[in-house]
């Protein structure tokens, strides 16, 4: 019972046949030196360039979002409030 406990075989020679194989010989992806991708787009700026392009797209679309959402959709709990105030006044 080499290479076995109780519960779960260990080591078999299948599964060390398959971790041997290398799945993706492209050198452009998996070389053995540096890899041949290049950055593009923000990720080719330096980095602090990149975070404050990245932190203003990211502003911008959440200030577009919600001013979608307020013309469209509205405030509902805000909505209900006048709501209740016009039919019941103070």
């Amino acid at each position: 019972l080499q290479g076995q406990t109780a519960f779960l075989r260990i080591g078999t020679p299948a599964a060390s046949r398959s971790m041997d194989r290398i799945p993706n010989r492209n050198t452009q992806l998996f070389g053995p030196g540096p890899l041949g991708r290049r950055p593009t787009g923000i990720g080719a700026r330096p980095p602090l360039q990149g975070l404050v392009i990245t932190a203003a797209q990211g502003l911008a679309f959440a200030l577009t979002g919600g001013m979608i959402y307020k013309v469209f959709i509205g405030d509902p709990g805000i909505r209900q409030i006048e709501e209740y105030y016009k039919e019941n006044p103070p």
